[in-house]
């Protein structure tokens, strides 16, 4: 069988002798490693010819890369045992790996596996699937290759699901005791030493040196991580690392501190000033401070289960459900449609190698936000840890959108980090974010987010974590996502949607009904609005209302209704780009007031770089500008289309346009006869300059 190979350099080798690992295939070309890798990112799936080139030669392929491109996929199948594996199809190449040939797939599964054994506390299960899953590793994933290859998101994932296995199997190792712990205090000094800031590792290495009758040296790792943590990051170490303390200190206590000791000679716990329960102790002569205990922990008794060294801490998992987050707003009423979109979604969080961030992308009202929820609620049990929701603020009308420190904040503090221990620097926030995910299967919805560099900081490493984004743009500079790019309703699926919101029975069918759904453009957000509008008045008749929406000069004022305006959700992302720093953003806002002052059913840079005075390549820029935030589409390169209602929207901004430059005239004509006069004018001082 052939096996491949991307935890660590992309190899390929053939299995001998029933299944071990023969030697590797040898690809001395570096152009053919990076296209292997490509093709192993996509594995089974369509990879286009641009994406290879780009992969290979990043944005300044050769003119001959066609040719160079077909001689490295030769290479490449000479290399296959079955050169069938690759194949050609009309927009690139496929690569067929079956099921157990990649060994991220296989190490995926062994880590689902040692999760499953781990929350079970089946030790040697967890310690079996962890080694069997970190002999896979043979470093760093994609190392060696250039980074147009791509595959950040993918590298850091499993760098994470490295990180959290090392923690299972030394937790396991730990529980299991014996002479392995003596082995495992040297392996941990090391993780300690690589990963200053992981409590976790700290936490083991504490118990592993007080379990090997060495709890100077484990106090001693307490106090480097909690200076550590306090002069980098502002806050104190967590309930795991404060548990472990206290069963070292309760070892190494020898004398009655202000807590004193019970009849079996262990300290008694005590109050601290805030009522929360503290353990204090007297240690080589020296008294200690009170020692917090972690909130959950029960403290009536020192031989409470939760300080035995047999006994793993609280995962976040067993934490009360009514601490952790459920922050989803409620499902969207009368949702419509979207059948295959929501089922991909599903099967992106829930294949045996899922993906962990889904972008939601599409124009203004498309019904974004709607998915987003819709699917959130449906996957929400698979996320026992919790369900973070944040709004962005990318194209919400009157406000800006969140900074990155901004939004790092407002999670953390939905995780319970104090305000004050924030950390002040956004890389330290994000870190700390990280961290406190790592372990958790915690639900994450970001809605209406600008960018790709305002999610990526807010995304979590933990393999156990899932991410919904929604955004104008796809975000493609967002390594590792699935995308679902939104467009409107069908014509069934918006009659439906008219019907359910507006309580009007009658409708279905109707000419009336197909005008309204016609002149709304099938948008989920003016069919809301027509709909509203129906309900509210029952004296308003579907045929009145069409006869509004048919007039196209004022058809955006009938698309107000309360807090929803499909107007108001245009001009968000056109004052964004209109009142933004970067030239770029504002030649698109001029650009699409142009498009209002032309009538044409498609449109060119050329064409419209008469309008804007820009000349064609800004223009152009402009367009795709405008593409990326759904302000138009580009059904074929270098032909712009705008929706019905952007196109409405768009002949607004053209008016008022043309009244501004009217006006400007206007006071241009003006200001001219009001020039000083000549001195022998008989009123000359009497008359202001205009100059």
């Amino acid at each position: 069988m052939m096996r491949f190979g991307l935890l660590g350099p992309p190899v390929l080798y053939r299995d001998v002798h029933g299944g071990a690992r023969g030697e590797a295939r040898d690809i001395a070309s570096p152009k053919t490693r990076a296209l292997l890798a490509a093709l192993l990112l996509d594995a089974g799936r369509a990879v286009s010819t641009e994406s290879l080139k780009d992969a290979l030669w990043g944005g300044a392929p050769p003119a001959s890369a066609q040719a160079s491109l077909h001689n490295h996929v030769a290479r490449l199948r000479r290399s296959l045992d079955e050169p069938d594996r690759l194949r050609t199809v009309p927009s690139g190449y496929v690569l067929r790996v079956d099921e157990g040939e990649l060994d991220v797939h296989v190490f995926e599964t062994r880590v689902a596996a040692a999760r499953a054994a781990n929350a079970a506390q089946d030790w040697e299960r967890v310690a079996g699937e962890s080694a069997a899953a970190l002999s896979l590793w043979r470093g760093e994933p994609l190392v060696g290759l250039p980074p147009e290859v791509g595959g950040y998101a993918f590298a850091q994932r499993l760098l994470e699901a490295r990180l959290l296995l090392l923690e299972w199997r030394n937790e396991a190792d730990l529980a299991l005791g014996g002479p392995r712990l003596h082995e495992l205090v040297a392996e941990l000094a090391v993780l300690t030493a690589e990963y200053p800031l992981r409590e976790a590792y700290h936490r083991q290495l504490m118990l592993a040196l007080h379990r090997t009758g060495r709890q100077a040296e484990a106090l001693a790792v307490h106090q480097d991580l909690r200076a550590r943590l306090v002069d980098r990051l502002g806050i104190e170490p967590g309930p795991g690392v404060r548990a472990a303390h206290v069963e070292v200190l309760r070892g190494a206590a020898v004398g009655g501190g202000p807590g004193g000791t019970g009849s079996d000679g262990h300290p008694m716990p005590s109050r601290g000033s805030d009522g929360a329960a503290a353990v204090s102790f007297s240690f080589d002569g020296v008294s200690l401070p009170p020692v917090p205990l972690p909130p959950s922990s029960a403290c009536s008794s020192p031989s409470s289960t939760q300080l035995s060294p047999r006994v793993a801490p609280l995962s976040p998992s067993s934490a009360p459900a009514s601490s952790r987050a459920a922050q989803l707003p409620p499902p969207p009423a009368h949702f419509t449609g979207r059948a295959l979109a929501r089922e991909s979604l599903r099967h992106t969080f829930t294949t045996a190698a899922p993906h962990r961030t889904a972008v939601i992308s599409g124009m203004a009202g498309v019904g974004k936000s709607a998915l987003a929820l819709h699917a959130a609620h449906d996957l929400a049990k698979r996320f026992p840890d919790g369900q973070l929701y944040l709004d962005l603020r990318a194209a919400s009308p009157g406000t800006i959108p969140l900074t990155a420190g901004q939004a790092l904040t407002a999670l953390l503090r939905d995780l319970g980090v104090d305000p004050s221990r924030v950390p002040e620097r956004p890389d330290a926030a994000s870190a700390l974010l990280r961290s406190l995910l790592a372990p958790t299967r915690t639900l994450l919805v970001l809605d209406d987010a600008a960018s790709a560099a305002q999610v990526r900081p807010l995304l979590p490493g933990g393999a156990g974590c899932g991410v919904i984004v929604t955004s104008r743009s796809p975000l493609t500079a967002l390594d590792g996502a699935a995308r679902f790019p939104l467009g409107p309703l069908s014509k069934e699926e918006s009659a439906v949607l008219l019907r359910a919101a507006s309580g009007r029975e009658g409708l279905d069918g109707s000419d009336a009904a197909r005008l309204l759904v016609a002149h709304t453009g099938r948008l989920p957000l003016a069919l809301r609005v027509v709909a509203a509008r129906l309900a509210a008045r029952p004296a308003l008749t579907p045929e009145v209302l069409a006869g509004q929406l048919a007039e196209r000069e004022g058809r955006l004022r009938h698309l107000e209704y309360d807090d929803l305006s499909v107007r108001r959700a245009l001009a968000a992302g056109h004052d964004a780009l209109a009142g933004s720093e970067h030239e770029a953003d504002r030649d698109a806002a001029l650009t699409l007031a142009c498009v209002g002052a032309l009538d044409l059913p498609a449109y060119g840079a050329v064409s419209l770089a008469r309008l804007t005075g820009l000349g064609a390549r800004r223009t152009e820029a402009a367009l795709d500008r405008l593409v990326d935030v759904a302000l138009l589409q580009e059904p074929a390169y270098g032909r712009y289309t705008p929706h019905d209602l952007v196109r409405d929207f768009a002949r607004e901004l053209a008016r008022e346009r043309a009244a501004a430059d009217a006006r400007e005239a206007a006071i241009g004509t003006t200001r001219r006869p009001a020039r000083r006069p000549a001195v022998d004018h008989p009123a000359a001082e009497l008359i202001p300059s205009a100059e």
